[in-house]
């Protein structure tokens, strides 16, 4: 099984996490599992969509979802980098550190909505339950 480079990534903050008292692996954040879905409809939206116009407005936003998420990890990667550093560190750096990571998810998951009322608009209830069905 080939790893990108996140994947990775995210595997090495897991053992610096374990590493520094965590006894828990994190478990998937709602980004990752949107990021993952936006990435396996994109290349699938003509098969769904007949009309040209509209798949291409659907595969945008699939794709500006995907980059979205993309760029949400890549800014909890280095707030979780940057809490690999030496251990042990204060509380309040902890809690700053994982606040900040919070609310870049939050503002993901907002944005992320907004671009999920935008594919309701542009499918029909069909093709939308079928982008929507595909894992």
């Amino acid at each position: 099984m080939a790893f990108r480079g996140w994947q990775l990534g995210w595997i090495g903050v897991a053992a610096v996490s374990v590493a520094c008292g965590g006894t828990e692996l994190p478990s998937q954040l709602a980004t990752t599992a949107a990021q993952d879905r936006a990435a396996s409809r994109v290349e699938l939206v003509d098969l769904v969509i007949g009309d040209r116009t509209r798949a291409e407005k659907v595969r945008a936003l699939y794709v500006e979802i995907e980059q979205l998420m993309r760029d949400t990890k890549r800014a909890e990667a280095k707030e979780l980098v940057a809490l690999g550093g030496p251990c042990p560190r204060s509380d309040a750096e902890t809690r700053a550190a994982f606040r900040r990571f919070r609310a870049a998810e939050k503002s993901a998951l907002t944005k992320y909505a907004g671009l999920q009322l935008e594919l309701r608009q542009a499918t029909t209830r069909e093709e939308f339950a079928k982008l929507d069905a595909i894992k």
